[in-house]
């Protein structure tokens, strides 16, 4: 039987699997290559985007170690056959199918989004009996605005902000966010700024056939009349002047957002799944039982059976409902 638990990555007891483990294994799989999901495993698998991502990040000798896998391609872990779909959260990104001999099946998506991005490859969903999902965004006030009009915004922030003299700073992560800011505004006449975290990935989505515009170095002196993108860690070293900052992140439908960021405007593009995705991922999937990883778990849940759905927060947290 397959069952899993949640002990710092998403452990199977009963056939000693790890996935997205956050302290070093003998053996993991790594869904993308985000620190929270990275670790210098002894050997891991993933996919080769995320392979490359990690070589950048963590150095060959992690990078090393990993076995690469296409989309579709099965992999015998002694009696488990280990599939990896994509995930469309970033590059490389996968959800993790695992069928036992007697054709039990579990789902691990990793972090995901349904909504097709410009940086990521799109989504494709298997079905399978059980499914462990990320659930960060999961409650009904986490609607996003089209991607048409999320592109539109930050194109329009920054062209605002060069009209009044200031230089616009977007502040994304450098793995996956930056790169979809990135291919929002190359179809716009701006000078891009980056920073090298940013500019070290870049090379990577080339490879993998996501061509990246032409960029500038991060040159803090030299900023005037480009559109500056950097990792939110960077800001602390933007020198006093006439910027004006944006946050992009998921989290800017909060009300207060702009005011915890301390930035002029935060704009609500996410790499994750909104709520009303995350209830058509289940639906898609056709899962037998459904448990929640990470952000709104219980919540999610309890929404999940309103629907009929056998569903539970991996962390054990939920609170039965009287219907």
């Amino acid at each position: 039987m397959l069952t899993a638990v949640e002990r710092g990555g998403v452990y199977l007891p009963n056939c000693g699997l790890w996935m997205d483990a956050r302290r070093a294994k003998p053996f993991a799989v790594v869904s993308h290559a985000h620190s929270d999901h990275t670790a210098r495993h002894q050997s891991f698998l993933a996919t080769a985007p995320t392979i490359d991502c990690m070589r950048v990040r963590m150095g060959d000798a992690v990078a090393d170690r990993g076995v690469a896998v296409d989309y579709g391609e099965v992999y015998q872990h002694g009696a488990l056959r280990i599939q990896l779909f994509p995930a469309g959260h970033v590059l490389g990104s996968a959800m993790v199918r695992i069928e036992a001999p007697n054709g039990e099946s579990l789902l691990y998506t990793g972090d995901f989004k349904m909504r097709a991005g410009l940086a990521a490859e799109p989504i494709e969903i298997p079905q399978a009996d059980t499914l462990i999902m990320e659930s960060t965004f999961g409650r009904p006030e986490f609607t996003f605005p089209s991607s048409e009009v999320l592109q539109q915004q930050i194109r329009d922030f920054c062209v605002q902000a060069l009209a009044a003299g200031e230089v616009p700073v977007l502040l994304a992560y450098s793995l996956g966010k930056a790169q979809e800011v990135l291919k929002i505004l190359q179809s716009g006449d701006f000078t891009l700024m980056v920073h090298k975290t940013i500019r070290a990935l870049n090379p990577v989505f080339d490879k993998h056939g996501i061509s990246m515009p032409t960029t500038r170095p991060l040159d803090f002196l030299n900023m005037q009349d480009c559109v500056v993108v950097m990792p939110p860690a960077a800001r602390k070293k933007i020198p006093r002047g006439r910027q004006r900052l944006a946050m992009i992140s998921g989290w800017g439908l909060q009300p207060n957002s702009k005011y915890r960021y301390r930035t002029d405007a935060v704009l609500p593009l996410s790499d994750h799944a909104d709520y009303p995705e995350l209830l058509q991922f289940v639906d898609a999937v056709g899962p037998k039982k459904v448990f929640t990883l990470h952000g709104s778990t219980v919540e999610l849940a309890a929404a999940l059976r309103r629907r009929g759905v056998d569903a539970w927060s991996l962390s054990g947290n939920d609170q039965l409902e009287l219907f």
